[in-house]
């Protein structure tokens, strides 16, 4: 199999990705930082803080759809803000309803 199969296949990214995950264990680093994954931190159901993201893609006061490394995240609720917002962290306010993960 050539590389050009290997990349579609997808074998090559899994591989990276267990190489980063044993180098963060190893070294004992943050895996969101080795693996660029986002880190999402919340304060009950008002408050909402995220980082590493990739930029908005929806802003609305029911929705915030925010672009992360293997997807976006998609906050729903009322009221919903963003009260900070800058290149690599993002913090939304307002009542959360829901959170949910698209890749």
């Amino acid at each position: 199999m050539d590389l050009k199969e290997r990349k579609e296949r997808g074998d090559g990214v899994e591989d990276k990705k267990r190489w980063c995950d044993s180098l963060a264990d190893f070294f004992e680093l943050p895996k969101e930082v080795v693996l660029n994954l986002a880190r999402i931190s919340m304060i009950g159901n008002f408050q909402f803080h995220l980082e590493n993201h990739r930029g908005v893609i929806e802003y609305t006061e029911e929705t915030v759809r925010i672009g992360v490394n293997n997807g976006e995240v998609i906050i729903r609720g009322r009221d919903l803000r963003i009260k900070s917002l800058l290149a690599d962290e993002i913090l939304v306010e307002g009542r959360i309803e829901f959170i949910g993960f698209e890749s």
